[in-house]
């Protein structure tokens, strides 16, 4: 499983998928809904893909 966590200063929406691109999609569509982004842009793909990331170990 991946994480992402939104990169939208003080947003705590956050999720989880088997594979990068279910992320990508969820993100672009949580940009949309909640943070009025009419377009997600390239450059805004990219930064979602570099905070995509292997949850810590449980402990």
């Amino acid at each position: 499983m991946k994480q992402y966590e939104c990169l939208v200063p003080g947003c705590e929406w956050h999720t989880e998928a088997k594979d990068e691109a279910e992320i990508v999609r969820r993100a672009a569509e949580h940009l949309r809904e909640v943070h009025d982004e009419a377009v997600v842009r390239p450059e805004m793909v990219e930064r979602i893909k570099q905070r995509i990331h292997q949850p810590a170990a449980a402990q």
